[in-house]
């Protein structure tokens, strides 16, 4: 019976996607920056890797080259269909924190899973994780991105166990290196642990939706017309004519003839005080 993931104080959920070019099983971006940040940010550096279901080696192996010790693989005995989310919930019972990305390399629809085992574990959730830092009285300082760039900072106390839901930003972060070495790949340790489903599962409520094809994105709104900088000015300040429909070069005169015109300009565009 599966007793999860022993001695783990951060654990990163890692999945694999199909490359739309090849067809090939590759290891997911948005999974593979969040174990380069557990790496960076772990105290020991040695984050434990976790997976449901069957998961070809070579993807296994590839996370492997990142650095890690680890990987556990969870299963059935006889092979079949496990339920993935309460195989994670158990295996991921006795960790402090578990990494994951934004979402599957599947659809929108694909990152209800940490919401859900989040649910399940009556752990906290918070989302879009750019950063984490170890404080030396065991608690944990989180980074949240914010749109238009913003940030903000959020504090764990020591033992307070949650779901961090790492940012879609996070794998175009420069300062977080996603290394890749064979020796580590071949070193690195592939464990099964087996999962059995309850012999009387609790109830559970059917979705009220349906799955469905995954549509195209729709196209990007255009603007209704293309127009300068000049005409927008112009028609924002009442001006009512662009300053580019009327400009007036002038070469000739003084100084202040010139900055008499000038300051008329501004005028008719109601930029300075008549």
């Amino acid at each position: 019976m599966n007793t999860g993931i022993k001695d783990a104080l951060l654990t990163v959920l890692v999945s694999s996607r199909i490359d739309p070019v090849s067809g090939r099983a590759t290891p997911s971006r948005a999974d593979a920056a969040a174990v380069a940040l557990a790496q960076a940010r772990h105290p020991q550096g040695e984050p434990v890797l976790c997976t449901a279901g069957a998961m070809p080696e070579s993807v296994a192996r590839a996370y492997l080259a990142q650095g890690t010790g680890r990987i556990v693989q969870l299963a059935a005995p006889d092979g079949s269909t496990i339920d993935v989310l309460e195989a994670l919930a158990t295996a991921c019972r006795t960790s402090t924190l578990v990494l994951t990305g934004a979402r599957a390399e599947s659809g929108a629809a694909s990152g209800l899973l940490p919401y859900a085992l989040a649910h399940r574990l009556g752990h906290l959730l918070i989302a879009d994780v750019i950063d984490l830092q170890p404080m030396t009285d065991g608690s944990w300082l989180l980074s949240q991105a914010l749109p238009r760039g913003a940030r903000r900072q959020l504090r764990l106390q020591a033992g307070t166990r949650a779901v961090l839901v790492t940012s879609a930003r996070l794998a175009l972060r420069e300062d977080l290196p996603q290394r890749h070495a064979w020796d580590a790949a071949r070193r690195g340790r592939i464990e099964t642990l087996a999962v059995t489903t309850p012999a009387t599962p609790g109830p559970r409520a059917e979705p009220a939706w349906q799955p469905t094809p995954a549509r195209r994105q729709l196209r990007a709104l255009q603007a209704e017309r293309q127009e300068s900088g000049a005409a927008r000015m112009a028609r924002a300040t009442g001006s009512g004519t662009p300053a580019a429909s009327s400009s007036t070069v002038v070469r000739a005169g003084s100084t202040d003839d010139k900055a008499r015109v000038l300051l008329e300009h501004l005028r008719q565009l109601a930029l300075v005080a008549p």
